[in-house]
């Protein structure tokens, strides 16, 4: 697929974002810099940046120049988690995708993370426990089950992974909730896969933490027979 002068301008931009060359509140380069920088002419700039405004990426300061916004990363990845929303995928497809994500998540958690930041994640674990024993609603029980793995991106001491995986974690909440109404058992299968993660983490163990995250993200694409089958549960 041929990139068009409008898209260029636009990778540019986002490729400052994320290798942090444009910050929250700077002022991007000016119209005739980016029109070297992007090898094109004005026009597509100005369109570029007409997208990137209406995305809240970048501000448009009227005599001043143009700004990224100061949540303009975050505005980035709401976009991106938008196309998602609206493209064609499959329940295999999403597990295999969060799969992918919570490898990275549990490596940089085995190399930088403390170890009273691993051992609060059994704190927020045993949230997910209470949920379930206390018969509280699937709602809640899908939002501690979320929680825990947005707590275990939060200590990866990667902003970016951070804010990333919360976005999606969003996106994956009626899945979840999907799975819990379809299998009553699953509230404690998931905190049995929670511990068994968090135990690898504890010990640095990268290969017994991407096998618990396998079985858990494998969980999403059986049916409820299988399910019952695989725990040995009804």
């Amino acid at each position: 697929m041929i990139e068009s002068a409008v898209d260029r301008v636009i990778k540019l931009v986002q490729t400052g974002i994320w290798e942090g060359r444009f910050k929250s509140g700077d002022k991007l380069p000016s119209e005739a810099e980016l029109c070297s920088l992007a090898g094109v002419s004005r026009g597509p700039v100005r369109e570029a940046m007409k997208v990137l405004s209406a995305t809240g990426i970048v501000e448009i300061r009227r005599g001043d120049g143009t700004y990224l916004a100061n949540d303009g990363s975050e505005s980035m990845i709401d976009s991106m988690v938008l196309r998602f929303q609206k493209s064609s995928w499959s329940l295999a497809d999403l597990a295999e995708f969060r799969g992918d994500i919570e490898h990275i998540i549990v490596t940089n958690i085995i190399d930088k993370a403390t170890d009273e930041e691993i051992d609060g994640l059994a704190v927020k674990n045993s949230m997910l426990r209470q949920a379930v024993e206390n018969n509280l609603s699937l709602d809640a029980q899908v939002a501690m089950d979320l929680e825990f793995h947005r707590a275990m991106s939060s200590i990866t001491h990667n902003v970016l992974e951070t804010i990333l995986y919360d976005k999606i974690l969003d996106f994956c909440f009626h899945d979840v909730g999907r799975m819990y109404n379809e299998s009553t058992f699953l509230g404690i299968v998931s905190y049995e896969l929670h511990e068994e993660i968090i135990a690898a983490l504890r010990k640095r163990d990268k290969e017994a933490a991407i096998k618990a995250i396998d079985m858990a993200m494998d969980n999403h694409i059986l049916t409820p027979d299988e399910l019952s089958e695989r725990y040995r549960r009804s």
